[in-house]
């Protein structure tokens, strides 16, 4: 099932459940009183937050696969 193109899983994905991490990002940057250096700060420990939870994920899936699925 596509609509406009794109899967209907990539616009509930990007369009709804990641609504409040946009709002949380756009509160940081446009919201009062503002410090550049907290909210990049909080962007960077998002980012390697991601980062660390995406390698722990190919780290733990490439130890399955050499245990269990090597001939």
């Amino acid at each position: 099932m596509e609509w406009i193109g794109l899967p209907v899983g990539i616009w509930l994905v990007f369009g709804i459940i990641l609504l409040p991490v946009y709002g949380m990002l756009l509160g940081w940057f446009l919201g009062k009183p503002r410090n550049f250096s907290l909210a990049l700060r909080g962007v960077t420990y998002l980012i390697a937050m991601i980062v660390l939870l995406w390698g722990g994920l190919f780290a733990v899936s490439m130890l399955i696969r050499f245990v269990f699925f090597q001939p």
